[in-house]
C-alpha cells in the first residue's frame, strides 16, 4: 500500500491517504553542503514531493563515492623568454566527474524502497597556467602588457578555479537526475 501510495504521489496523483513527505539529510562527503542544498532545491521545485527538514515519511540518503578530475585537452608549451614552441604538451582542459550513491527509505518501516543506485554527472572546463605570463597576458596595440583574464569572460582561470567553477553545473545535473529518478520509480520497485 505504501509503495503504491508513494508511486501515485510521485507521479503527481494524490490519494486520500496521508501525504508523503521527504527528508534529505546532508549527503556523506558533501563537506560544504552544496550538493545536498541543490538536491533539496530541485526536489522542492519538482512538485512531486513535499520536502520537510524534519523527519519525513521518506528519507533520501546520499553518499559521494567519487570526485575525480582528469586532463582531456593539451597544448604545446612555449619557452617563457622567446615564446618559441617547445616539444612538450601541457594540459589546458579538464573533466570533473562526481558519482553519488542514493537510497530511498520508508522512515516508518526502515525498509529501503529504492536503491542503492549510483548516479554520475560530469563537467568539462578549460584552464590556463596562472604562473605563465604568456597564458595570462598579451601585448596590446600600444605595446604594453595587459591581462587576458579581463577579456576572457570567465573562460580563463587557474586549474583550481576552473575545478571549483565546474561544481555548480555538476551538482545541478546530479540533482536533476536524482529527483527525476525517484519521481519516476517503476511500479515494480521494492
Amino acid at each position: 500500500m505504501l509503495l503504491s501510495s508513494f508511486l501515485l504521489t510521485a507521479c503527481g496523483y494524490h490519494t486520500g491517504v496521508e501525504e508523503e513527505t521527504l527528508s534529505v539529510p546532508y549527503f556523506n562527503g558533501d563537506t560544504n553542503g552544496a550538493l545536498t542544498d541543490t538536491v533539496i532545491k530541485v526536489l522542492a521545485a519538482s512538485g512531486d514531493f513535499r520536502y520537510t527538514d524534519r523527519k519525513g515519511n521518506l528519507l533520501l540518503k546520499g553518499t559521494i563515492i567519487s570526485d575525480t578530475n582528469e586532463n582531456i585537452g593539451y597544448q604545446f608549451d612555449r619557452d617563457p623568454v622567446s615564446g618559441q614552441r617547445i616539444h612538450r604538451l601541457v594540459p589546458n582542459e579538464g573533466r570533473r566527474e562526481i558519482t553519488v550513491e542514493i537510497t530511498l527509505t520508508d522512515s516508518r518501516t526502515q525498509k529501503v524502497i529504492y536503491g542503492p543506485v549510483r548516479v554520475s554527472a560530469h563537467g568539462d572546463y578549460d584552464f590556463v597556467d596562472s604562473d605563465s605570463l604568456r597564458d595570462t597576458s598579451f601585448i596590446n596595440t600600444a605595446g604594453t602588457r595587459e591581462s587576458s583574464l579581463f577579456f576572457s569572460m570567465g573562460q580563463l582561470d587557474s586549474i583550481d578555479g576552473a575545478k571549483a567553477t565546474s561544481l555548480d553545473p555538476i551538482h545541478r545535473s546530479l540533482a536533476l537526475k536524482i529527483v527525476e529518478g525517484i519521481s519516476n520509480l517503476p511500479y515494480n520497485a521494492e
